[in-house]
């Protein structure tokens, strides 16, 4: 069994049950994959809270099975609509499991999960995790609104990673005042300036270069990368870019139709306790998203608590929120390779600017997105449902 790499608390008894609905969980890697896995490693069997997992398989198969202590039941699954998991044991299994749960946490958008919620009629508490709006499959989300607003009715809080999401969101508008942020957080101690291998860090200098411009993220098309790969022109640095996805040939050409391939390198998805070192041999972090899928971006958390400044775009997320433009970095508007050059310019050209900013965002994410931070909210949130 794999070693948690999540804080937790002091273990007592369970006296809380809660059940969190996913489409995914790990080894699945995403920023709502990992968040859900914090609160449950971080929080299960501790404090008097058992957190289980409900998610999807990636086959015809259900299982269940126990990954760093959490229970986790993936449900059968012939396959993936519209980026989102298509399964009827889902909502079967739902259907049989509420009643043994005090309260139903539930990470959206996810409409097979709001459909379950809906045919079943559960019960029981429900906290919603408002992670984004549906944004690419508009036409879905405009299709089924009377289930949005059923289930954001029905929910007894909505917590949100941003106070730009709830001010942004079209659909959050007359919920207002049901909803809680609590930011992402990250490990503090384990993404650190002071961490790493240093042996490891000096070589990926030495194979890369002095200067490294560093993304770490999967490779679709709300990332917009193709935006940073145009903006590495005249940059006198590497990019690297950590990652795999159905982007990845596209992003490619794009690279050889530019004439950087001696500008960018692709390179696969590293283990989790290597990216320290990637992040520590960078100067710089950029995440040059283009839609609101980004709703925060928890890898500008780990870069930022590493001590890199961070170029991020302005989504009206989160990606806005943790990063402080002029503060911590900069941020520029959405699908602006110019921008992104420019600003990139401005910190690589003036250590000065780059080691202020990158000590300004490491002391952001101190005061505000650590992962005890993130954890005690939810406890809060679920001690206060029980009352």
């Amino acid at each position: 069994m794999e070693t948690s790499c999540f804080t937790t608390f002091k273990h007592t008894e369970p006296s809380m049950k809660i059940l969190q609905i996913n489409k995914l969980y790990h080894p699945v890697i995403g920023g709502i994959e990992t968040a859900v896995r914090q609160i449950a490693e971080g929080m299960n069997s501790t404090d008097g809270f058992k957190i289980d997992v409900l998610v999807c398989n990636n086959t015809f198969k259900t299982v269940d099975e126990n990954i760093n202590g959490v229970s986790v039941i993936r449900a059968s699954s012939p396959g993936i609509l519209f980026s989102m998991p298509v399964s009827t044991s889902f909502i079967l299994l739902l259907k049989n499991m509420w009643a043994e749960y005090d309260i139903l946490h539930v990470h959206l958008p996810f409409p097979l999960a709001e459909l379950a919620l809906w045919l079943v009629r559960p019960k029981n508490g429900i906290i919603i995790t408002y992670h984004s709006d549906i944004v690419r499959q508009r036409f879905i989300s405009s299709s089924i609104g009377w289930l949005h607003t059923w289930v954001l009715n029905r929910a007894e809080r909505i917590v949100v990673s941003s106070p730009n999401i709830i001010k942004s969101s079209p659909l959050l508008g007359d919920f207002g005042s049901k909803c809680d942020v609590i930011p992402f957080g990250v490990d503090i101690d384990r993404f650190n300036p002071h961490r790493g291998s240093r042996h490891k860090i000096e070589q990926i200098k030495r194979e890369y270069g002095g200067k490294i411009v560093l993304f770490i993220g999967r490779l679709v098309y709300y990332k917009g990368l193709e935006y940073l790969i145009r903006a590495m022109k005249g940059i006198d640095a590497r990019l690297l870019i950590i990652g795999e996805g159905p982007l990845k040939k596209t992003l490619a050409n794009e690279v050889r139709k530019n004439g950087l391939e001696n500008s960018v390198s692709f390179i696969p998805y590293q283990p989790h306790e290597e990216l320290i070192n990637f992040y520590l041999a960078s100067s710089a972090f950029v995440l040059p998203s283009v839609y609101r899928s980004e709703a925060f971006g928890i890898t500008i958390l780990e870069a930022m608590a590493c001590g890199l400044p961070v170029i991020s775009t302005e989504l009206c997320t989160g990606t806005s929120y943790a990063n402080q433009d002029g503060v911590t970095g900069f941020v520029v508007p959405p699908g602006d390779s110019r921008a992104i050059n420019t600003a990139l310019k401005k910190l690589l050209s003036d250590h000065t600017l780059l080691s202020g900013m990158g000590s300004a965002a490491r002391r952001r994410v101190e005061t505000n997105f650590t992962i005890n931070d993130m954890l005690n909210g939810y406890k809060k949130l679920y001690k206060l449902k029980s009352l």
